[in-house]
């Protein structure tokens, strides 16, 4: 018997939960460096992914699990030590999926300040970086799907917006 509706503990995540969290599948619509304040020397590297929160067991006959899928906005604060390693010559035919996220290292830098390295494994390459934490939120309803990525239409099209679903 399938859930009707998945209850999500909360709508922002941030590196405290990452041992509870798990990417694995997840789906990477776009990124994007944004830097608000023009005196700032630190930028923030932002991901719109779609989250899987669960993994459904097929219930007999069906043989094929089923997800619990959101719209999130990833964001990584304070990015330096950045390298993209991509390799899509077998062609551009779907979004970039992550294989894992790790971390690294996590270093103190100052009193309660910590610096975090970070690789984002994909299924085609990596992108490595360090940053002083990340902040994931949580957009809209996850939805209930036999597939690990949601429509345009089904999340709305692209977005970075931190604006958490209420």
């Amino acid at each position: 018997m399938k859930m009707k509706t998945y209850k999500l503990e909360k709508t922002i995540w941030t590196e405290q939960d990452y041992e509870q969290m798990g990417w694995h599948d997840a789906s990477i619509y776009g990124f994007i460096f944004q830097n608000d304040n023009v005196d700032s020397t630190t930028t923030d590297l932002i991901f719109d992914i779609d989250y899987i929160f669960k993994w459904v067991q097929p219930v007999p006959p069906n043989v094929n699990f089923s997800f619990w899928v959101v719209p999130c906005t990833l964001k990584f604060e304070n990015t330096f030590a950045l390298t993209i390693d991509i390799d899509r010559r077998g062609g551009l035919t779907d979004m970039l999926e992550v294989a894992d996220l790790h971390l690294l290292g996590k270093t103190e830098e100052k009193e309660n300040k910590w610096i975090y390295e970070w690789e984002i494994e994909l299924q085609d390459g990596r992108i490595a970086f360090k940053s002083t934490g990340f902040e994931q939120t949580v957009r809209q309803a996850p939805v209930l799907t036999d597939s690990q990525a949601l429509t345009l239409v089904q999340r709305n099209g692209i977005s970075f917006s931190q604006t958490p679903f209420q």
